[in-house]
């Protein structure tokens, strides 16, 4: 049988309106069936920030991973220029390094499989350093900021790499020049937050609620540590209390979303869940002058 998933425009590039359209794309989602063929139809949707366009190409994958048949309706040149769905995999290609390059220059860098195994980390170093010159070339981001954000962006990266349990997570990074901010998403189907607690040893945590409480006030696990010198705790702050960004992490059936205005953990309904770990960064092209991300680090 033939589910068709229709995907909606966002109003505005509020995180808000993505986050509204993914999951109705979630819930849609929930009745497809085991050898169900997928029509993806995105003839409604031409353009949306990486919180939307990168968990669509994960789930598509997902999809097809399953055994479903997935066919897509309609598509834009901006969904082409990102390479929409399938991304780009380093893996395989023996021209890698030239194509990452290639976006050194470019206002975005378009979604990229990061493959996991501690043999890959060459790929991933290699996208992170990309990264940095997309914020370096188009943001002048420069200095503390730049180390700080390169910071976050890695561990999430590394948590990826070497402890989600997938053969590969994602990443897309989006630039606005003339709305002075800078998108990033990061995300994985792994073994979620809460899975990274009970892993470790901590089965008291008992909802991915929980697990996100638990996160974001600094009790971290293996796979959350702070390997690079902090955790979410920290990163979240820095983000949001040092740079007036914004922050939002999705995980199992509970997302949280962190800006000036808001902060909150939204608990849903368990079949509209991400199953695996979600992250969206929100970077302001200007920042305070007396910015020092050590302040955040300790």
């Amino acid at each position: 049988m033939d589910r068709r998933i229709i995907v909606r425009q966002p109003q505005d590039d509020n995180m808000g309106s993505s986050i509204t359209k993914l999951l109705d794309v979630l819930g849609q989602l929930e009745s497809v069936l085991p050898g169900d063929s997928v029509v993806i139809d995105i003839s409604r949707f031409s353009f949306a920030t990486p919180l939307l366009v990168l968990p669509l190409s994960s789930l598509i994958a997902n999809l097809q991973r399953s055994g479903h048949q997935v066919s897509i309706k309609g598509g834009s040149s901006y969904l082409d220029r990102v390479l929409f769905p399938d991304g780009f995999n380093a893996i395989g290609s023996l021209d890698w390094a030239d194509t990452l390059n290639y976006y050194r220059e470019r206002t975005y860098l378009p979604i990229c499989q990061i493959p996991s195994g501690a043999g890959n980390t060459h790929i991933s170093d290699r996208l992170l350093t990309v990264f940095e010159e997309i914020m370096r070339h188009q943001l002048n981001i420069t200095g503390q900021l730049l180390t700080a954000i390169s910071y976050l962006i890695g561990e999430s990266m590394d948590n990826i790499v070497d402890h989600a349990g997938v053969d590969n997570g994602w990443i897309m990074v989006q630039n606005y020049p003339q709305k002075c901010f800078l998108d990033i998403c990061i995300l994985d189907t792994g073994v979620g937050i809460r899975g990274s607690y009970i892993k470790n040893g901590f089965p008291e945590i008992a909802s991915d609620e929980m697990a996100l409480r638990q996160a974001i006030n600094g009790k971290s696990t293996k796979q959350i540590a702070e390997t690079r010198g902090y955790g979410i705790n920290s990163s979240r702050r820095m983000l949001v209390e040092g740079i007036s960004g914004k922050y939002f992490l999705f995980s199992g059936d509970a997302f949280y979303i962190y800006t000036s205005e808001l902060e909150q953990i939204t608990p849903l309904n368990r079949l509209k869940g991400w199953n695996g770990t979600m992250l969206a960064l929100r970077v302001p092209r200007d920042i305070p002058s007396d910015f020092n991300y050590i302040s955040y680090v300790g």
